[in-house]
Formats: structure tokens, sequence, C-alpha cells
């Protein structure tokens, strides 16, 4: 799928093998087996450090119906064709020639069993394993895609080699290439690296186990610690395939959309505090799945009790009107549309296809979605969202105490639209009804040779300011660039305050963002909806203490409109009582989920040991408690004269890509925006270095956690102008994946996800190296033993000039793709109009890196990385 509207290809190969195929005793196994591909195979001995060195962004995932390899990489420097070759060689020989041994399996099982346990730790993800066993029974389905822990220690080698020797063979893998390429000599590439390979001479065998239609209701109760209440339901659906799997995700998207039948039944009656409902599509039958969260209550059980039967209720005797079903119907389609303007996007969409039969439903799906009648939607709604093929799931919290459980068991002694056949039929590659055709006229293709480079954003921008009251404010950089469907995005960011104004204010800015998109004085929030979806855009914001961002995409021909449209957000957003208030509630409720979370617990702490500053302090680092006390105690009153106090457009940062008039974009936020001018003053603050107030090495205690979290810190002086910079970067880069993944994930098989980076400020001086990991419990003392070794061995011993080398390559392969991206393009436009530096700034610290020697990134090595200033939190389940 050849798409030149950015310098980037992804090579991503799918086999339709997944947790479906698994029998009895071999659960987990194509998870597991995904793991021990990127070991050593055919020619290639270590695929994660070569790509790593190559400046691919790459990964591995395991669904119910298939498993996929893929890697997004630059296209347009000297290495591309390197990199595309790689892949190939690559692939092929894992396709039939992998080499992992006992040993490898022996220390990446427990790094899968790491996986396994962080997924224990997630209650909802267990809530919903649970749900779907008991609907489908002895299905493939009915089991975890992670598989059962017992099965992921003890499986033989012999029988994993006997899955893959099954499973992966070409006529049962689909091999995707999407992005900036030439497709004829790409398709040379690929007959020479897969040609070589013989199509099997018995063809694989066809899967034929389905579950029985559910004659009854089924329910479960999951009990544990921590986090918040939450019930569900559950319908088998028809397979991803069929034109009924686009209208069950219609009927989702009807369920949880904003004011829609779940909300108006349960969250605006005080039964719940979130609602949620997807379609899960997959190969043989699909599933519904819809769910509230619930606020905290003085007798959870009872509220759960009258929470699941409300939800059963409005789900089951769902009347859609014509315009939710339309509604819910166009949102998908934009969707789709933003993911078909993306080659990325696509090629990972395209896996999905491949795994439910045939790659050109990506199409299919579309132009069925495009046509789908309101009657389609309830008719299925009326057929399979019914009482006997219901599965009810609640997931009741407990206090912090284990709940009493029965001992697990042990080893003992032995004593038709989308019928995928008629288009293989129908549709042969490269005549017009193949898909190709419809391919190509999914967006339309401006071809521009003007890559999202430093040096063109900066030759190319125009570069303006507001005139706010008679001041200057808000600055905007605007870069035309012909686009796919004549696309804009763009970044606004607005500041305001000063430390002292804003102090004990932190819980109303983060609150701020979602209350500005529940309604104004002229539409209600879900009209707002209907706009943005009618301008075929997006828009989201975030705020934080003196700040608000948002994020924008929409078509050039309604620039005008989209406009108009963020300025009533902006400045006329009502900020009522009950929509602040079901916002409330339902960040309360999050907030048990954070507190239950042991990476965020280790993360606070770990955070809370280098913050010092006042109580209020907008630079503070705050305790849960205390932001679970300050949440509580808001009012929608607070919120409407902190904004009405503090927003402005007199401080802040706007900026543009796309085929977009400069001069008009100026001229109507000046018309929007010229007299919304700050009340107050605004001055910047950062945040200073500050040694550790609290112990060096810290463990909290948590109750009911399969996997543990490590968090540890190095902080000294720098920001990122300090001139040791650069080496200090490449530095903790090679110290991530050539010290502690190496050691810590490959050789010792201590944790799913190990490693280090560097955070340094461009305001202020609070710089650190901070390291990341998931462990089992029982192996704390040796992961701090091995992380530690890791760091005095690196920090003595250094690393030599070709680490060295491959990591600069890598490092500029990743920031040219990183800027490749458009939105990350402008975010970077936005960051240095802020300091007004010039928008080719980035690539002068590109220079830095290339220039780096041995000496440089060994000696900032030996100046910040002191294992003896380190702090260290584990947060976990240790008795």
């Amino acid at each position: 799928m050849p798409d030149a509207a950015k310098p980037v290809t992804t090579v991503n190969i799918t086999y339709r093998v997944g947790s479906r195929h698994e029998g009895r005793g071999e659960t987990g196994a194509a998870h597991l087996l995904e793991h021990m591909l990127f070991k050593a195979s055919g020619k290639v001995d270590n695929p994660m450090r070569d790509m790593q060195f190559l400046g691919m962004r790459w990964n591995g995932t395991t669904s119910f119906d298939r498993t996929n390899y893929f890697a997004h990489f630059l296209s347009n420097d000297e290495q591309a064709a390197q990199r595309m070759d790689y892949m190939l060689n690559w692939l092929a020989g894992m396709m039939t020639q992998a080499k992992f041994t006992r040993a490898d399996l022996d220390s990446e099982m427990t790094v899968v069993r790491n996986e396994f346990e962080r997924a224990e730790n997630e209650p909802g993800r267990v809530l919903g394993d649970r749900m779907r066993a008991l609907a489908f029974g002895a299905h493939g389905y009915a089991h975890s895609v992670l598989g059962l822990r017992s099965d992921i220690e003890n499986i033989p080698l012999p029988a994993l080699y006997a899955f893959y020797r099954k499973h992966y063979r070409p006529d049962n893998a689909t091999l995707i290439i999407a992005g900036s390429f030439d497709a004829a000599s790409i398709r040379a590439k690929i007959e020479q690296a897969f040609g070589p390979i013989p199509r099997p001479a018995e063809p694989l065998a066809p899967t034929y186990t389905l579950p029985p239609a559910q004659d009854g209701e089924r329910s479960v109760v999951l009990r544990r610690v921590g986090g918040f209440a939450s019930t569900a339901v559950l319908y088998q659906m028809p397979p991803g395939s069929t034109r009924q799997a686009v209208a069950a995700r219609v009927l989702a998207e009807a369920l949880q959309q904003r004011a829609g039948p779940i909300a108006r039944g349960l969250t605006t009656n005080g039964l719940a505090v979130t609602e949620w409902a997807w379609y899960q599509g997959t190969r043989e039958p699909g599933y519904l799945s819809a769910g509230v969260g619930l606020a905290e209550s003085a007798d959870p059980e009872l509220a759960a009790i009258r929470s699941a039967a409300a939800l059963a209720r409005v789900v089951e005797t769902v009347k859609l009107e014509d315009a939710e079903i339309n509604s819910a119907r166009a949102s998908l389609l934009a969707n789709w549309r933003s993911m078909l303007r993306d080659a990325e996007s696509t090629g990972q969409r395209l896996s999905e296809m491949v795994a439910l039969g045939d790659w050109r439903l990506i199409f299919a799906q579309r132009d069925a979605l495009a046509d789908l009648k309101p009657d389609e939607v309830r008719a299925l709604a009326s057929t399979w969202l019914v009482a006997s093929n219901r599965t009810a799931g609640t997931y009741l919290p407990v206090a912090a105490k284990l709940p009493a459980r029965a001992p697990a068991p042990v080893p003992t002694a032995q004593v038709e639209m989308l019928d995928a056949t008629k288009l293989i039929a129908n549709n042969d590659v490269g005549t017009p009804a193949s898909g190709l055709k419809t391919s190509e006229s999914a967006s339309k293709i401006v071809a521009e040779d003007f890559n999202l480079t430093p040096a063109a954003l900066q030759a190319r921008a125009s570069r303006s300011q507001l005139d706010v009251g008679g001041s200057p404010g808000l600055k905007l950089a605007v870069v035309p660039r012909a686009a796919k469907d004549d696309r804009v995005v763009g970044v606004l960011r607005l500041r305001w305050g000063t430390v002292e104004s804003l102090k004990g204010t932190g819980v109303l800015a983060t609150m701020l963002a979602s209350q500005l998109m529940e309604g104004t004085s002229a539409m209600t929030a879900l009209q707002i909806k209907d706009r943005l979806q009618a301008l075929d855009a997006r828009l989201s914001m975030s705020s934080a203490s003196g700040f608000l961002g948002v994020t924008m995409e929409f078509p050039a021909t309604n620039r005008e409109a989209y406009f108009d449209l963020l300025a009533q957000l902006l400045r006329d957003s009502k900020l009522e009582a009950p929509a602040f208030e079901r916002n409330q509630k339902a960040m309360l409720a999050n907030m048990q989920n954070i507190k239950a979370n042991t990476a965020s617990v280790a993360g606070n702490a770990l955070e809370r040991s280098f913050r010092s500053y006042a109580e209020g302090d907008p630079r503070e680092v705050r305790s849960f408690e205390q932001t679970e006390a300050q949440t509580k105690a808001a009012t929608a009153s607070q919120l409407r004269a902190y904004w009405q106090r503090f927003g402005n457009a007199s401080y802040g940062e706007l900026s543009l890509l796309g085929p977009v008039d400069a001069a008009g974009v100026q001229a109507q936020l000046q018309a929007k925006l010229g007299d919304w001018v700050a009340k107050e003053a605004f001055t910047p603050w950062a945040t200073a270095h500050a040694e550790p107030a609290a112990a060096k090495l810290q463990t909290v205690p948590m109750v009911d956690k399969a996997n543990a979290s490590y968090s540890a810190r190095i902080a000294f002086p720098m920001n990122e102008r300090n001139a040791g910079y650069p080496a200090l970067f490449a530095a903790v880069q090679l110290l991530s994946r050539q010290g502690l993944w190496e050691r810590v994930r490959e050789k010792e098989g201590l944790s799913y996800g190990v490693g280090a980076t560097l955070a340094a400020p461009w305001e202020g001086d609070a710089a650190n190296i901070t390291i990341g990991a998931s462990f089992a419990p029982q192996n704390a003392a040796k992961l701090k033993t091995v992380i530690r070794e890791v760091l005095v061995t690196k920090r003595e011993q250094g690393f030599g000039a070709l680490e060295l080398g491959f990591a600069k390559s890598a490092i500029a392969s990743r920031r040219a793709e990183w800027m490749a991206q458009p939105t990350n393009a402008v975010a970077n436009m936005a960051f240095n109009l802020r300091y007004d530096r010039p928008l080719d700034s980035y690539a002068q610290l590109g220079a830095s890196f290339a220039a780096l020697d041995t000496t440089a990134v060994n000696a900032a090595l030996k100046k910040y990385l002191n294992p003896d200033a380190m702090v260290e939190v584990l947060a976990g389940s240790f008795e």
C-alpha cells in the first residue's frame, strides 16, 4: 500500500494464529511464541538489538485470531534500504528457521509470566476474562490471550516448537507493507526473501469448534483489593467478517455515546459515574460488552445489584432512534476515514482484517458502514441483546485486606456482505473489484515534495502574533502544506497565572479541560459532538496548573466554522453543576484505580521524594489522598470563577500545518480572541533541583497484587540547554537497551518491561535519570541487586565506539521519524514558538548527537550515573 504522504514505512507480517488455536495444556502458547520469535532465527541473532540500532519502532502483538510482528521506520535517509532489507530477511528467516533454545524459553517465560502478573493487577481486565470464559465455554475464546499461569510456566519446549511448526508457514501469513516506498522494487525484494520458502504439502486444517447458543443468564462476581466497583454485561454476537458485525459496532457506539441510552438510564440517575460499550469482532463468534463504573457507596453490594439490573434492562430494552444510530455511524465513519488517511494506522488495521479472513474487508466494512440502515441495527439488538444470551459480571473491591480464598491448585503425583469466500472468489488482485480502486479513492492524495524536516518548516512557516487588548498576545505559526483530504493539524496552548496566584488551584485546573466540552450557552454537549462530526473534525483538550492544551484536526474548507466553535468552547462554556458533578464522581472513581496501581503508587512516592514545595504550589506533587480530598471539595462555581479569572488569549501559542491560509487564520482569530485579555499577569515558573527528602529505599506495601513495580531515580541539576545534555542522553539510551534490557529482561528474565529515561527541562534544572521495571514480588531482592550491578558496571566500563555508533544512528533515525509525524511537528513548532526559537532548532540538537564521541558519552555516564545517590521505591505485595 504505497503512500508518499510522510516518509515512514510500516512492515507488518500477520499470522492467522492466536489464542483461539490453543489446546489444553498450551494456553498462552501463541503469545509466548511471539516473544520467542524475537530470539535468533535464520541469519539473525538478536533482532531487538538490531532494530534498536537501526532506529526502528518495533513490536509484536497477539490476539484471539492472529499474531503480528511489525516495525515502523524512516524511509528517506541513507539507511532506508538497509532497514527494509533487514526486516524482510528477518521475517523470512523467522517463518521457518527459529532457533530458540531451552535456555531462551526459561528466561523469556519469566518475562511473559511477569506480563501475566501485570494483567492480574487490573480487576477490569480480569473480570472481562472471567465473563468471556463463562460465555464461550469450551471454545478457544474462553481463555485469556496470556493463557493460564501453569501453562506459561510448564509448556514443554517440544510442544512450543510443534505449535510453531504447525502455524508458521507461508500459506498462513500475510505480509503488509504500507507507507513511502517503490512498489516494484519492494515486490522484487519480497520475492528474493520469501520465494525460497516452500509451500507446505499438506494444507492447514481449519478449526471447527463453535460454542452452542447460550440458553440462560450467566454471572460472575470478582472480589479483589483496590479500584472502583463496576458491573458489565456481555452478549455473543455474529463474527467480525459479516455485515451484522458492522451493525454491532454501530450499536455499541450508540449505547455508550454521550447522552446515549446507558448515560440516560444510569449515569444521569446516579447509578453510575462512567459508561462504556464495545463490539469485539473476531473470526468466529464475536461479542458485545457494555458496562458502568460505580461511585463510592456505603453499601457497595446493594449499589452494584441495582446498577447491574438497570444496565441489563437498559441494554435489553434499548429502542434507538434513527438520529442516535446515524450519529454513532457518523462517528465510526470519521474514525475510519482518519485511519485510511494514515498508512501506518492502515497497515496495523489490515492485520485485524487478515485475522477476520481477508484484507479487503477493510474496504468492505467501510462501505457497509456508509450505507448501513437504522433498521439493521435495531434488528441486531432485538435478536442478540436478550436475557438468555447475557453473561453478567460485577467487580466489588474489598477493604485493604486480602479476601478469603480457597488455595490455588498445585501439581500432584500421577494416580455474507463480508463473506470472505465470496471476496476471494469474486475479487482477484488487480481487478477493479479487488479493493485496489477503492483503496486509491479512500482518500485524496496530493503529492508534494515537502518532508517534515526542521529546515523545511523554518523555510515555509509564517509567524505572527495576535494583538490582544493592544498588547502582543497569542503567538502563531502556520506552515502551508498540501495534505491528504486537505487535512489541517494543529496545537493550541494557553497559559496563565503565577506561582502565587495559582496556589491551591491544581485540582480545578485538571478538571477544566473535560468541563469545557460539556456545553456552552448556545450548545449542549451532544450538540458540540454533533457539530464536530458534521465538520469532519477532531478536537481534544487537556489541562494542568496554568495550562490548557488543545489538539485539532479538520478539513481546510471547514477552518472558519472550526475556529468559531473553538472560540465558543473557550469563551462561552457554561461550566454547570450537573455536568461538573458527573465528571467529579468519575474522577473520584478513577482515583480508586490509580491508588490500586503499583506503578502509579511507586511513581507518586518517588516524585514526592524530590518535591518539597509548599502545599498548594503548582509545582508540588500531591499524595493521592490530597488529590482525592481536594477533588471532593471542588465545586462548579469554583471552576467558573477560576476560568473567568484566568482564561485569556494574551499568553500562548498556536501552530498549524496543512493547506491553510495564514492570513485568514490570523484575521479570524484576531476577531474572535483579540479582546480576550488576561486579567492578571502570567509569569512562567520552573522546577528547581532538590536533593531527596526521603529514604533512599522505600517499600510501599499493597495488598493482593500479583505484580510489583520498581521506580528509581538519580537527580541532579541540568537542563536541555546544558552542553553535556546530548552526551548524557545518548549514554542513558545505551544504558537502557544495552545495559538494563539485555541483563534484566533478556538474560535474567526478571521483568516484562525495564528501561531508563533521561528527563531534563528547558527551564529550571530539575533533571533526573529514572529507571522503571515491573517484576514478581518474590524477585525484589534479586532485581535490586541486578539493576545496581548494571549501573556500577556501565559507569565504570562505559560503552565502546561501535555501540555508540549504532546508538547515534538510532537516535538520528528515531528523531527524524518522530518529526515526520504531523502531530509531532506541530507540537515541536508550538514549543519553539513559546521560547521564540527558530523552527529548525530541533536540528541543532541533532547535530550535537552526530558529533558525540565515546569520551564525552562515558564521561557523562561517570559524572551523572551515581548509584549511591539513587532513591528506589518498590510497591507491591511482599509478604
